[in-house]
């Protein structure tokens, strides 16, 4: 009888411990926006809205999360194990400014971001096998990469004036572009 007991406590502990960890799961995803290429930014994907340039024009909290272990060795595609997102609760817009301008700016941010997932989701494909030996491959891998988005990153929002300078945006713009469909292959499938 007393196992009988058990039994029941552990099946409703791990019923209540799955149900909390896909309530868990579910709150984060509400508040992340994936990367897609078929959708762009739209005002309602920023948590904080101002005015009057009370905390600047606009600003986003872009991330790219990945998760592997020593048994990737064998995977041949890390794009399901690489998420790019925004940030919802911690992005703001200013909602009187020119808004336009403003998720043009981020819009293409995020865009970029996406061309540093894809090359991490590259770089993990070739190095795949030297994860058996340590999974900090893929963190060392993944700061590489993040570094070398932080410097594009800065260097698009000086050239283009945060996107106010149209010809040189025109020109970020096809350059990204091109730089996704180089590394379509490695395009995130799923979420």
């Amino acid at each position: 009888m007393k196992q009988l007991g058990q039994k029941r406590l552990f099946i409703i502990t791990l019923t209540l411990l799955v149900f909390s960890t896909a309530f868990a799961q579910k709150d984060k995803d509400d508040d992340r926006v994936y990367w897609n290429e078929g959708q762009k930014l739209t005002v309602d994907d920023f948590g904080i809205h101002t005015r009057n340039m009370e905390s600047g024009a606009t600003s986003a909290e872009f991330a790219i999360d990945y998760q592997v272990s020593k048994l990737n060795f064998v995977t041949k595609n890390f794009n399901k194990k690489v998420r790019n997102y925004m940030v919802k609760s911690t992005s703001q817009i200013d909602v009187t400014g020119n808004v336009d301008q403003f998720l043009l700016y981020q819009q293409t941010l995020f865009d970029l971001s996406e061309v540093y997932a894809r090359e991490l989701r590259r770089a993990l494909q070739q190095n795949r096998k030297l994860l058996i030996r340590s999974t900090s491959v893929a963190d060392e891998l993944n700061w590489k990469v993040m570094s070398e988005f932080m410097d594009r990153r800065a260097k698009y929002t000086q050239e283009t004036n945060s996107a106010s300078n149209k010809p040189k945006q025109k020109e970020w713009e096809k350059e990204i572009a091109h730089e996704l469909n180089v590394l379509k292959d490695y395009t995130y499938d799923g979420k």
